[in-house]
């Protein structure tokens, strides 16, 4: 809400933000509903944005996500290649939200010489994540799933050619 983001940074004053905020969500989350990510993702960028602008912050740093790289791509990845292509398309909504804040930082350093910035962090889980088969990320799915295989003692079943390159970072 660009009022409540508006009361927030005036309240604290910041110099320096570390945007964070993001509708989030896994695999399934993202293929149901996909405009609602890119809607509110892209409303909540530019609120952080714009009034880090308007309230004359120094610095903005972003975080992006690796889903942003184009779905056919060759390795190694880097940032030079988040526009080379589509995203895949089972969370393009919040693949084309997240590049857009490459784009809104590129153009308010332009119009006003903003030093926003943006790092594009690898997948990481850890022991607070959402381990929801349905809503998680793929790494605390897969962690979810062996525990249920293990303890029905059924088959493990994973979704994929085995193909795609992921690195994961373990967080506490």
């Amino acid at each position: 809400d660009p009022a409540d983001t508006r009361t927030l940074f005036k309240k604290h004053r910041p110099t320096h933000v570390i945007h964070l905020a993001a509708m989030v969500g896994g695999l399934f989350r993202n293929m149901k509903y996909n405009l609602d990510f890119l809607r509110n993702n892209l409303h909540i960028n530019d609120n952080v944005l714009h009034t880090s602008y308007e309230l004359g912050v120094q610095k903005v740093v972003s975080c992006l996500s690796t889903c942003i790289f184009p779905d056919k791509t060759t390795y190694p990845i880097d940032e030079t290649m988040i526009h080379l292509g589509p995203p895949h398309t089972s969370n393009f909504g919040y693949s084309y939200a997240k590049r857009m804040i490459d784009v809104q930082n590129r153009a308010y350093y332009e119009q006003h010489g903003c030093k926003y910035t943006a790092v594009i962090p690898t997948n990481v889980f850890g022991p607070h994540d959402n381990f929801n088969i349905e809503d998680g990320h793929v790494l605390p799915g897969l962690i979810h799933k062996v525990y249920q295989a293990k303890q029905n003692g059924s088959a493990l079943s994973i979704w994929g050619t085995g193909k795609p390159r992921r690195q994961f970072i373990y967080s506490l």
